[in-house]
């Protein structure tokens, strides 16, 4: 995928991060807004039920790709708001995370010929 032409930012983040589709349309639409927005409200605008969208928020927020703020409500109580990280937080993470991968490959390519010869023999 990532060694076609015409691979993109979206095969990328599917790629390093094992996003899917799903995850990335929902990042891209938290990129697009200006404010915090409600879990209520993704859900919504992508025509997701809440717990898919919630488990997908959650995972972009593990990854450092998105933040969640709590709100609280006057009368009691609370909710959740996200947005996504700045570009440049986001450029830097996945900077990182490719050298991270480019190293793990240096490594397997250095064990190659002994291990495909193991492979051979077993």
């Amino acid at each position: 995928m990532l060694t076609n032409k015409s691979a993109s930012c979206r095969d990328l983040f599917s790629c390093i991060y094992d996003l899917s589709t799903s995850e990335v349309a929902l990042l891209t639409l938290l990129l697009k807004e200006k404010d915090s927005v409600s879990l209520d409200e993704l859900a919504k605008s992508m025509h997701k039920d809440r717990a898919t969208v919630f488990r997908s928020l959650q995972k972009l927020v593990s990854l450092g790709l998105c933040t969640k703020a709590t709100m609280n409500i006057l009368e009691g109580g609370y909710y959740h708001v996200y947005s996504a990280a700045s570009i440049d937080l986001i450029e830097k993470n996945t900077e990182l995370r490719v050298r991270e991968i480019q190293k793990s490959l240096n490594l397997l390519m250095k064990k190659f010929k002994s291990d495909i010869k193991q492979m051979a023999l077993t």
